[in-house]
């Protein structure tokens, strides 16, 4: 145990882990216990920071000296509420089955949101895809919060999370407002609200173009080159019925 949490072998243990169950005895309610389990949360959501849910088991309720509620008690003492919400606890026998039977529901669940998750991602590559067409340009798509690479033409790659600007006409210290406001004035043109929604940077040989699509995600296309061609090929599919396609997949998806 005192291997598991230790420098060299925590983040192998703990990283990409899809399910993560908990089991203790009801029977053992000790320091040593809670020190172990506060140990396992905090090294789960360290290096697995995906998961959604920990499954607790609290076995042997069919003993006489079971203390279930006691365990409980103490397992949850000083978890924050946010962390507590992700904390599922089940009193279960193995000898009587219960736990076994828990272990099947608890898979069987996990299986099928993973299942889904995979569905939907391929659904988001296929799109990516499409706006690829033609464009002689990579797309990558970011979760804004965090960062992180939902998926990519460029297939999967590992990267540090990305922190994202949240792209605001507010966040300006120009007054491009102002001044759009006055050339549609001179221009007899009436006034619709203003958004930056696309921030276009260029290397030497490149155009990388931000823009936000939706459910707090943000595309990235990256040009080949710099020619006219590609960069107007780019511009007509962020605004084209391949990236509507892509909006309104994300706008209706969980994922």
């Amino acid at each position: 145990m005192e291997r598991y949490f230790s420098d060299t072998h925590r983040e192998l243990i703990f990283s990409e882990v899809t399910t993560a169950i908990f089991m203790a005895e009801s029977t053992v309610v000790e320091d040593r216990v809670k020190e172990i389990f506060d140990n396992f949360l905090k090294f789960i959501f360290e290096f697995s920071p995906q998961t959604e849910s920990v499954y607790v088991l609290l076995n042997k309720i069919d003993l006489q000296d079971s203390k279930e509620d006691e365990l409980y008690n103490l397992l949850i003492k000083g978890i924050d509420s946010d962390l507590k919400e992700k904390l599922t606890f089940t009193p279960v026998s193995v000898k009587e089955g219960s736990a076994q039977h828990r272990l099947i529901e608890v898979l069987d669940f996990e299986i099928q949101k993973n299942t889904l998750a995979l569905q939907r991602l391929g659904k988001i590559r296929h799109l990516l895809d499409q706006l690829k067409v033609n464009t002689l340009s990579e797309y990558l798509l970011f979760n804004q919060p965090d960062g992180l690479l939902i998926a990519s033409t460029l297939g999967k790659f590992e990267h540090k999370p990305l922190q994202f600007m949240k792209f605001e006409i507010g966040t300006l210290d120009s007054n491009v407002y102002q001044i759009f406001n006055k050339i549609m004035e001179l221009m007899s043109t009436s006034i619709s609200p203003l958004e930056l929604t696309t921030v276009i940077y260029e290397s030497e040989s490149n155009y990388i173009l931000v823009k936000e699509v939706s459910n707090g995600s943000v595309l990235m296309a990256v040009t080949h080159n710099k020619t006219n061609e590609v960069f107007s090929g780019v511009m007509q599919t962020l605004t084209g019925e391949n990236f509507v396609n892509l909006k309104n997949y994300l706008s209706n998806s969980d994922f």
